[in-house]
């Protein structure tokens, strides 16, 4: 419960009509999710009310007065919020959704004052402690006031072109100063398309393996060299892992064959910078999308992917890195394994929604390093078989060499095994690939067992 400080900030009405709205539109219920949190409620009948909105939707169920009613008596907290009096109170103050986002802003921008307010004393109490140096309590200080001005929605997609400007800037800062309807995606690596036909609309897709094998830089590529390019459908990146121009960086590498470690070091030559340049001119004129939320839920997600496509007939793929670090939204009990099968189920609506393939990158689990035979297995896939039900294919990639003593390996080119495990609509086998480690790229090696 919330302690109410007397003039504590809030907006009870505000709060209100956002919930009249969700309920009276779910489109209405979809903006909002980008914007509040239930946290964001200062009434907590409001935020409970609004939990079980969240949820609904997440869950993708139809969402009226009759079906929250039922979800509310489901929960048992029906006649705590006040029966049909309080939903129909809601409803009826509601005769358009049009100023939905203005209200949500409202909830929000109050939710923000009083976490300042509970920094405030947090601050107080932090700067009468001498058990800690000045240094370290003007960092916690710091991280206290990002954290109450957080908007964790806020996060949204940006074309690699607007990065790619600042990028090359920098890069060039560095060099002058040393120190028809398409019908699937295809990924340009002739073996994998050959085992699966191209990646299908309306599937999901799932990349496993352990830590360091390459997984990202393995559907960087199939984004960035696969595909149709005169269509050029876009293509969405949500990196939760690793910051958007971390991506730039390995994109740029792979079409300009300069060694990452002289991109993000800024240890190259003149003609390697005139092929950067060059080559980000050809990563620009690709319709590519990142979104790098580190906070993103798989409610953001569908969230995220059901506004691109009001603004874009089609969508080519969605890539998600990775589907672990992903929470489902809610605040659900039953455990990690749960959670998980919610987003794998999430992930797979989208894919079906959208009529577009979705990529989900997963680890396996560490089962695979107690094995004396290293190769991942289905079995091996992290937190919940239903990950493995729900996927239309899935690619267990593996690499012998990670597990070689040999420190000159980092500096060689690296065989990589890719096994088709699961195949929905084909076959399943095996096929080989060289990872160039120096420009995060895998390259064709035409092996297929």
């Amino acid at each position: 419960m919330i302690v109410d400080y007397g003039d504590y900030p809030k907006n009870l009405e505000a709060e209100r009509a956002v919930l009249g709205a969700c309920i009276f539109s779910k489109e209405a219920l979809g903006d909002v999710i980008e914007v509040l949190k239930p946290d964001d409620f200062y009434d907590y009948n409001n935020k409970i009310a609004y939990e079980a909105l969240v949820d609904m939707y997440l869950r993708d169920a139809p969402i009226d007065f009759v079906t929250v009613s039922s979800e509310l008596t489901a929960r048992g907290i029906f006649d705590q919020l006040g029966g049909q009096p309080f939903l129909a109170e809601l409803i009826t103050r509601i005769t358009t959704t049009a100023n939905v986002i203005y209200h949500a802003e409202l909830v929000k921008e109050n939710a923000i004052r009083r976490r300042l307010i509970d920094a405030g004393d947090k601050l107080i109490k932090l700067s009468y402690q001498d058990d800690k140096s000045t240094k370290e309590t003007i960092e916690e200080i710091e991280k206290l006031i990002s954290d109450a001005v957080q908007n964790k929605n806020s996060s949204d997609f940006r074309h690699v072109k607007d990065l790619l400007g600042s990028i090359v800037i920098g890069l060039e800062g560095r060099l002058k100063n040393p120190g028809e309807k398409i019908t699937r995606y295809y990924s340009k690596f002739t073996d994998l398309d050959m085992y699966i036909g191209g990646f299908q609309p309306g599937s999901l897709n799932i990349i496993a393996a352990r830590p360091s094998m390459g997984k990202t830089a393995f559907a960087l590529n199939i984004a960035q060299f696969g595909g149709d390019e005169e269509l050029n459908l876009p293509i969405l990146i949500f990196s939760i892992e690793m910051p958007a121009e971390q991506l730039i960086f390995r994109m740029l590498s792979a079409e300009s064959r300069v060694e990452l470690s002289s991109i993000t070091q800024g240890t190259f030559n003149t003609s390697d910078f005139k092929r950067v340049k060059e080559a980000a001119e050809i990563i620009s004129s690709k319709n590519i999308y990142i979104n790098d939320d580190s906070t993103l839920s798989a409610i953001d997600f569908r969230t995220k992917c059901r506004r691109f496509k009001t603004k874009n007939q089609n969508v080519g793929l969605i890539i998600v890195d990775y589907l672990q670090l992903m929470s489902s939204g809610t605040e659900r009990t039953e455990g990690r394994q749960q959670e998980v099968s919610d987003i794998s189920r999430m992930l797979k609506a989208v894919a079906r929604e959208l009529n577009c393939p979705v990529i989900a990158l997963s680890q396996l689990s560490r089962a695979t390093e107690m094995r004396t035979e290293k190769k991942p297995q289905l079995s091996d896939l992290r937190d919940s078989g239903a990950i493995e039900q729900d996927a239309d294919t899935v690619m267990l990639m593996f690499r012998e060499d990670y597990y070689s003593d040999n420190e000159n390996n980092s500096l060689q080119n690296s065989e990589a095994s890719i096994r088709v495990a699961k195949n929905r609509n084909g076959s399943t086998g095996t096929f080989k690939l060289i990872f160039e480690r120096e420009f995060t790229k895998f390259s064709g090696f035409g092996g297929r067992e």
